[in-house]
């Protein structure tokens, strides 16, 4: 019997959630693998489904692939339940798996027993299980073996469960609730032949039944404290506190610090969790403690959000501190990155909601997986390593270091902010983003999705749950995760668009418009018809026809990201001086950015915004001892994207201070918030070496500079 991996499955359930023809390129960027890699799934993939009694994939040469409207309806209700004996986990899952099976359970495991669980022969499980030894390390845990009892963690309870959340978040996908409580039962092994009363205390770890239950009163309860987590989030937070319960009730039990529990029962979110926890005592047939009742505040706390109702939080409850470090940040954010934020305000208070929760997930060893990380340091590459810089603030304050996982999800949100801030639309059409990944993912997709469509306004973005339970009026819907489509046209998309979803996406919204104004086909179309009536019978005249008309009205211009260049594409021979002294940083401003003017990259206004920036917000551009970087917005006068350098042999002076005594001014006319990311990052990392400073100060050799810069300019 054919085995599907989780690439294999991944690529079919793609072709059983898209409305039209899915390129081969589409999946060769979005998965990161070979044309040759999809052809060889795409062999499996056909043999599962014949082995299944259904039609293989199909294929149109310049369109796709694709599978039948009948294969779509009928597999995409077992794709979710496939039987292990049917689908083959990747060596994460595996790993995670195991690891879950192990931490969850209240008795020991064999071999046997696990090598069962996650399908896979026993030297392979034994391989599994040494990896997660070494990782269950990082948590204080190990793995210890009793004859009688088998493979049991030993260590602290409250490690145990940080190991769990940290596995969990791995193995539960994004793709809605509702097929993830499906998922869950795949991944976890229940057996559900039976429904069983939710106040059995025989009842299995997990049951479709208490998920859905503890799903909706968490959702319901930490609303009426004013806050709104995200669907995934809920779904997380509804299997943890499942299997923490189970474990409490056989003995397995946390305890807290008596000042922690006093700060967390000051909380709005423990008045939530005490009342969560009635409803798990009912469920469980058991009292909890005041332990495990702040045990559950500290995961709501940490629980991703897509927003905070101010009118119901305690007005102490504002996280001054952290408003002071969001600041600082974004105060640094803009002067490395080179960018104003023009709706700073709107900005800090986007970014607290994100913070905060972050805050509690690394305080208190809750961090969970982000599955952008990849995609968000490959494509934001820059903006990552911006936000990298300036997370000292928020790592002095709690004391730890911060995740790149975590780092990756505030990056986000400075990207998408980016995106949104540097967008002029038009609005003619409005649509709605549908995501249960919180709202940083969909800020970078809300930016996204406005610079390719113009004429589109993105005027809200919503959970899956507010979707199913609301209308809204819109023109279409763009989703990170299937939905019931309702009356409305949905598009399907990733949270990171590639430069082939973005052509296919422009092109099916297009065709979309075109339709709707369309009354009759195209003669083009027509004639293809009355052809093809004469030679074949038709099946599905109308289907043919828009598929058809989508084909040849499809916008076939690839698009791509806009291109950052190099440092020594910007920093040349002709933009380069060197002076011996300057005594006014006015002039300095001024003399640095004469090659700018001269090639006509900006015009003279912007040289008199650069020096009111300055007078008005103080030396806020010498970003570093002896090194300034003048700049202003792109409007007040950039023609070209620039750069230029004046070398001092003698320092001016910027301030009294004297950590702003400069010898570099270095002027930077950017055309928007990211073109110029790419050569900000490489001069960043050319200056950030003392050696490299003392070697430009020390020579009068443009090209002795050129060589240094060189050695910075790469991809």
């Amino acid at each position: 019997m054919m085995l599907l991996d989780e690439r294999s499955t991944l690529i079919l359930s793609q072709f059983i959630n898209s409305s039209s023809f899915i390129p081969i390129n589409e999946i060769t960027e979005k998965l990161h693998i070979s044309k040759r890699t999809v052809y060889y799934d795409i062999e499996k993939i056909d043999y599962w489904l014949k082995e299944q009694g259904f039609p293989p994939v199909q294929y149109v040469r310049g369109m796709g692939f694709y599978v039948t409207e009948e294969t779509k309806k009928q597999v995409s209700s077992i794709i979710q339940v496939v039987r292990r004996s049917q689908y083959y986990y990747s060596d994460q899952e595996r790993k995670a798996l195991l690891a879950i099976y192990l931490l969850s359970g209240t008795k020991g495991l064999f071999l046997k027993e696990l090598a069962e669980k996650i399908g896979v022969s026993r030297g392979t499980t034994n391989t599994v299980l040494n990896k997660v030894k070494e990782e269950l390390h990082n948590f204080q845990l190990w793995v210890s073996f009793h004859r009688k009892h088998g493979y049991l963690i030993e260590g602290d309870e409250s490690n145990k469960r940080k190991a769990l959340v940290h596995y969990l978040s791995q193995v539960l996908s994004k793709q809605g609730w509702k097929t993830l409580l499906t998922e869950i039962h795949q991944l976890l092994d229940m057996k559900l032949s039976k429904p069983l009363s939710l106040q059995d205390p025989m009842t299995p770890m997990l049951q479709e039944e208490q998920v859905s239950f503890v799903y909706q009163k968490i959702d319901k309860l930490v609303q009426e404290v004013g806050r709104h987590i995200t669907d995934e989030m809920l779904l997380q937070l509804s299997v943890r506190l499942i299997i923490f319960s189970k474990r409490f009730k056989h003995g397995r039990r946390v305890t807290m610090d008596e000042d922690e529990k006093n700060i967390l029962q000051s909380t709005p979110e423990y008045k939530a969790a005490k009342k969560i926890s009635v409803e798990l005592e009912s469920m469980f047939c058991t009292e909890f403690p005041e332990d495990e009742i702040c045990y559950i505040t500290m995961n709501l706390l940490a629980a991703k959000v897509n927003y905070f109702n101010p009118d119901l939080r305690n007005p102490e409850d504002d996280m001054t501190h952290l408003k002071a470090i969001i600041r600082k940040m974004v105060d640094d954010f803009q002067k490395y990155a080179c960018v104003f934020f023009r709706h700073r305000d709107e900005f800090e208070q986007k970014m607290l909601i994100h913070i905060k929760p972050a805050y509690y997930r690394i305080k208190y060893g809750l961090e969970i997986e982000n599955p952008l990380i990849e995609t968000i340091q490959d494509k934001y590459k820059e903006i990552f390593e911006i936000t990298k810089k300036v997370m000292h603030y928020f790592e002095d304050f709690i004391g730890k270091t911060v995740s790149e996982k975590e780092i990756a999800y505030i990056a986000m949100h400075f990207g998408g902010w980016m995106k949104r801030e540097g967008t002029n639309m038009m609005h003619r059409k409005k649509a709605m983003i549908v995501c249960g990944n919180g709202i940083s993912t969909s800020r970078i997709l809300q930016g996204q999705l406005e610079s390719l469509f113009s004429t589109i306004d993105i005027v809200s973005t919503v959970s899956l749950r507010e979707y199913e339970s609301q209308e809204f009026e819109v023109d279409f819907i763009f989703s990170t995760a299937p939905i019931q489509k309702k009356h409305l046209p949905v598009f399907i998309v990733s949270p990171i668009l590639t430069d082939t979803e973005k052509e296919k996406l422009l092109s099916q919204v297009n065709h979309l418009v075109q339709k709707k104004n369309r009354k009759t086909h195209s003669p083009s179309v027509k004639t293809l018809l009355d052809i093809i009536k004469k030679h074949a019978n038709i099946l599905d005249e109308r289907r043919l026809s828009d598929e058809l008309s989508e084909y040849f009205s499809a916008e076939r211009q690839w698009i791509k990201e806009n291109r950052k260049p190099m440092l020594n594409e910007l920093l040349t021979n002709e933009m380069i001086q060197f002076k011996t002294e300057i005594k006014q940083w006015p002039d300095a401003i001024r003399i640095a950015a004469e090659p700018l003017l001269k090639q006509g990259f900006i015009k003279p206004q912007y040289v008199t915004s650069m020096i009111q920036n300055v007078e008005e917000l103080g030396p806020y551009i010498v970003l570093a001892p002896k090194i300034a970087i003048p700049h202003s917005r792109p409007e007040f006068g950039v023609n070209q994207l620039g750069m230029s350098l004046l070398c001092l042999e003698n320092p001016v002076a910027f301030s009294d201070d004297p950590k702003h005594q400069v010898h570099l001014v270095i002027v930077l006319a950017a055309i928007d918030n990211e073109t110029h990311l790419k050569a900000l990052s490489q001069l960043s990392a050319l200056l950030g070496n003392e050696d490299n400073i003392n070697k430009i100060l020390n020579t009068k050799s443009k090209n002795q500079i050129l060589t240094l810069i060189n050695q910075y300019s790469s991809n």
